[in-house]
């Protein structure tokens, strides 16, 4: 086997250390796909999290038939007031925004629902789920800690891949990107630059020697 070459360092040498650098430091990100192949996956792995948060907001409850004497409150007009609002998907804890506005009543019902009848602690609402609600027909479950959780997580995926989507729709300007990337890995960059400039001052002195 061939020992290890202490000879001089080529150019070609210092320019592969300082690519290195930039690539481990993900400042010269590999383009694996084209754009469009990229934004097609982003997409796809954003509506897997779309559709599993539905799932969970939109759990069936159990509906019973209304019969006489039983002590029913009436929430009208329907269950839920139009629209909703986005939740911050990169910040928001659903957790603390569910209420349990029908705990105080054993049965519930809307103007909506004639004739049938819900149970008041299996409910809640959540202005943080409110916008995933695909049937505003029926009141929504109770969830629990772990699903809470799991949509906090799952928000999270949403809120990445719609910086990804916007990234990869609206790129920045070539010179833009690469002042932004120098500025967010300076200690990597000037790391860079002075090995170079040390491997540069080696290979001068050692052609200045011979």
């Amino acid at each position: 086997m061939q020992p290890f070459s202490t000879g001089r360092p080529s150019p070609f040498s210092v320019v592969f250390l300082l690519a290195l650098f930039l690539n481990l430091s993900g400042a010269m990100p590999v383009v694996a796909s084209s754009a469009d192949e990229q934004i097609a996956a982003v997409k796809a792995q954003m509506n897997d999290a779309i559709f599993q948060v539905q799932h969970i907001v939109n759990q069936p409850v159990t509906q019973l038939k209304r019969t006489p004497g039983m002590d029913v409150a009436l929430y009208a007009p329907g269950w839920f007031h139009p629209g909703a609002n986005k939740p911050d998907f990169d910040t928001v804890d659903v957790r603390a925004t569910q209420k349990f506005d029908y705990d105080a009543h054993q049965y519930v019902t809307s103007d909506l629902n004639p004739g049938v009848v819900f149970l008041g602690h299996e409910l809640e609402f959540n202005s943080m789920t409110k916008y995933f609600i695909t049937d505003r027909t029926v009141p929504k479950k109770k969830l629990t800690e772990a699903e809470m959780l799991e949509i906090n997580r799952l928000y999270r995926i949403i809120g990445h891949c719609e910086q990804q989507l916007n990234e990869l729709q609206n790129p920045e300007p070539p010179l833009a990107k690469i002042q932004r990337l120098i500025g967010e890995h300076k200690p990597v960059v000037i790391g860079c630059l002075a090995a170079v400039v040390v491997m540069l001052l080696v290979l001068r002195k050692r052609q200045a020697a011979d």
